[in-house]
């Protein structure tokens, strides 16, 4: 009767930890993908053509289009020697416009065009030091 119970605890403890790991490698997965530049996106588009990755640069003066309608977006992010044209579709962070330091999270697609899941804007006076 010792040997049912331990086998059941055991069994239960394998359960509880295999879902508890689960679910921490889903919530991480996230933060695995790669954090590329502008420029060394374009210097490497060939290797990660196919994966989910991270880009930052700014959005260029001039280049964002927008359908309100469709919710659907294209704009150019550019780095001190290329530009990576972007395509998102949904919500647009209130403090979005050219000029500004964005972070587009997605994948490239077969005309050359980033497909962004993910539009973050960055607060420049956040990462700044404070200079009294």
């Amino acid at each position: 009767m010792k040997t049912k119970t331990i086998v059941k605890v055991l069994i239960g403890i394998l359960v509880i930890g295999g879902g508890t790991g689960y679910f921490m490698y889903q919530a991480m997965q996230s933060s695995w993908s790669y954090y590329y530049s502008v420029d060394d996106f374009s210097a490497n588009s060939d290797v990660v053509k196919d994966n989910s990755l991270r880009i930052t640069g700014k959005v260029k003066d001039g280049s964002i289009v927008r359908d309100i309608n469709a919710m659907d977006m294209t704009f150019t992010i550019a780095g001190s020697k290329s530009e990576v044209p972007v395509e998102y579709k949904g919500t647009v962070p209130d403090n979005f416009a050219e000029g500004i330091e964005v972070v587009v999270e997605g994948r490239m697609n077969t005309n050359a065009v980033f497909d962004a899941e993910t539009l973050m804007t960055r607060c420049e006076s956040k990462y700044k030091a404070k200079v009294e």
